[in-house]
């Protein structure tokens, strides 16, 4: 497995992937949204970030907006927010990415329809996977709470769309009688990330591994037995101790460990932690 972070676009990008390389991660997932990481910053600022990256060795990913609505009801509102999206593309590029993810869309029956809500994101997605195959990107949809997307939905979407899924864990575990395995069965070929983080069973919490009701170990050993790729970690605490403590805990399940410690004394020999400083 492959584990990453991801930048809080409310605080400053390159601090954060600083963070990221210190705390050992393998990449950096980009979310390119306002207020610090729009795509005319990335643009602005694109040498300073890529010489960040390249400094610890850290990969790229990307993420889009989580506020853009994929299925609006109004078309020209629509089109003004895909053309948004595409400049996320180029932005993502511009950094190296060659996955970038967005998110289903929360179905409002106030607003339309389920049927008209899916109907309206397959007709976006088919226009955005386009242009991000065109850019050299994976696009990937990912799975939200049970106000979104249904697993039958997804399916309805994939056989108009043949695209990929970002299944995150956090968001699964919350989704009314759906959970990880019943996406994994649904999907499992088509999951090309992970996003990992608990949460109570109810809302969308972000919580650092264990500090939920989610049972990490077996997620973890479920996701081991299907999946070998990329796996965010979305912990959402200003305290950066919280996202170091699931790192550690997520290396141990997937390694055991012994292999842990071993790789923390090769990384850092004893009495030369820089961290213990702190």
């Amino acid at each position: 497995m492959i584990i990453g972070a991801m930048n809080n676009p409310h605080k400053g990008l390159i601090e954060q992937i600083h963070l990221f390389g210190e705390m050992n991660f393998d990449y950096a997932e980009i979310t390119i949204e306002n207020p610090h990481a729009r795509p005319e910053y990335v643009e602005k600022h694109k040498k300073d970030i890529l010489d960040a990256l390249s400094s610890y060795n850290l990969g790229t990913l990307a993420h889009l907006p989580w506020y853009f609505s994929i299925a609006h009801p109004y078309e020209r509102i629509q089109k003004a927010i895909n053309a948004e999206f595409v400049h996320a593309f180029k932005a993502a590029q511009l950094l190296g990415a060659k996955k970038i993810t967005l998110h289903s869309e929360t179905l409002s029956p106030s607003i339309q329809s389920r049927e008209s809500g899916v109907k309206n994101a397959i007709s976006s997605l088919k226009v955005l996977h386009r242009e991000a195959m065109n850019l050299g990107l994976d696009l990937l949809i990912e799975n939200l709470d049970a106000k979104s997307m249904s697993i039958k939905e997804f399916q309805t979407l994939f056989s108009e769309v043949d695209m990929g899924m970002t299944l995150d864990v956090g968001h699964a575990h919350t989704a009314k009688g759906e959970g990880l395995d019943n996406y994994l069965k649904a999907f499992g070929p088509r999951v090309r990330h992970v996003h990992l983080h608990d949460n109570m069973g109810v809302n969308d919490d972000h919580l650092p591994l264990g500090a939920g009701k989610m049972d990490v170990k077996k997620a973890v050993e479920t996701l081991k037995s299907k999946y070998d790729g990329t796996i965010t970690l979305e912990v959402h605490s200003d305290d950066p101790h919280y996202l170091e403590y699931s790192r550690q805990r997520l290396d141990i399940l997937l390694h055991g460990k012994k292999r842990h410690l071993d790789d923390q004394n090769y990384l850092y020999p004893p009495g030369q932690d820089p961290r213990q400083k702190e």
